[in-house]
């Protein structure tokens, strides 16, 4: 910890007079996190106008050996047109499959001392030290959450948690879906592409068409913040608009085709996800979502210790309805 450098002489002032302590610690480290935000459901049920809890690509379940996606890939072949007497097709049809998902844990402990929770204690207390203690913890854990929302998995032995890197891909098996002999299961990815000046919006303009069906497109986009500027830099200052309602959520953003662009800190360099919120899962255990067990206390230990406990993983359902655009520069 920063050691407090300054040199003080005791005077009548020091000795009378209490310093004036701000009642509560500021956040030096820590940034807003949009996807995280997006995952929970905070800023799309903002998007949408609504406070509906279930309204969001946040799902709460109660349990299950593993995550699991019911897909629909194939259409039924018996459809024709007949007339008369003609027979019918009736062979049977196949078209369904799964996506498995295994459930990833991440957990942050919160140890306090007997000394550090008594000396905590009465009138000398300012800022009461264990929520402090659980507060840094919990955004820590929001944190790392944050990075390996961007990732593919496969950090830490492949316990984290499966990334947009995974999940918006044309040739990762993700759900245990291998797209290269299930070309179905492939998301749109354009990739290597460059100078945004010379062709960014051309690129941004045939991902976004190639992942809209009728009224069903891309809801959110994020990107980074070079790219996001990159973007602005193309608007014509009377087409710098927004979106209030994700304003209003506490994210700069911007506007394409009526959908609001937001940078993110931890997004993957050069890179812009176009998102659905439709065919993205954040799937929670009810038990284990950020819940803080028991404190428990050594018998040899002045001291307890409790765990801050987080159960769950992204999925998606349809990732052909996903894009990805890497490789931006200026």
């Amino acid at each position: 910890m920063p050691a407090i450098q300054e040199t003080r002489t005791i005077n009548a002032l020091l000795t009378t007079t209490l310093a004036n302590f701000r009642e509560q610690l500021i956040d030096n480290i820590f940034d807003d996190y949009p996807l995280l935000s997006w995952l929970n459901g905070k800023l799309g049920r903002a998007l949408r106008g609504t406070t509906r809890e279930n309204d969001s690509v946040k799902r709460t379940i109660s349990g299950g050996e593993s995550i699991v996606e019911h897909l629909l890939f194939g259409q039924n072949s018996t459809v024709d047109s007949y007339a008369g007497y003609e027979l019918l097709d009736v062979t049977p049809q196949e078209g369904m499959t799964q996506a498995r998902y295994n459930w990833k844990q991440y957990s942050g402990s919160v140890t306090i001392s007997g000394l550090e929770e008594r000396s905590n204690e009465g009138e000398a207390k300012m800022i009461d030290l264990l929520r402090a203690k659980t507060m840094q913890t919990e955004m820590s854990l929001r944190d790392r959450l944050s990075r390996d929302g961007y990732a593919d998995g496969t950090g830490n032995a492949g316990k984290n948690l499966t990334g947009l890197a995974a999940l918006v891909s044309d040739s990762s098996t993700v759900g245990g879906i291998n797209p290269s002999t299930n070309t179905w299961w492939k998301a749109n990815v354009t990739s290597s592409i460059g100078s945004f000046a010379a062709n960014g919006v051309d690129k941004m303009r045939t991902a976004f068409n190639n992942v809209t069906f009728g009224n069903d497109k891309p809801d959110i986009i994020f990107t980074t913040q070079d790219v996001f500027e990159f973007y602005e830099k193309t608007l014509q200052p009377i087409l710098r608009i927004s979106s209030n309602k994700a304003a209003d959520a506490g994210f700069e953003n911007l506007l394409y085709k009526n959908v609001p662009i937001i940078f993110d800190r931890d997004c993957t360099s050069g890179s812009m996800y176009m998102l659905n919120s439709r065919y993205v899962s954040y799937v929670v255990h009810g038990g284990a979502d950020f819940k803080t067990g028991e404190f428990i206390k050594p018998e040899n230990q002045d001291a307890k210790t409790a765990n801050i406990l987080l159960q769950a993983n992204t999925t998606t359902n349809n990732r052909r309805k996903l894009a990805l655009l890497s490789g931006f520069t200026a």
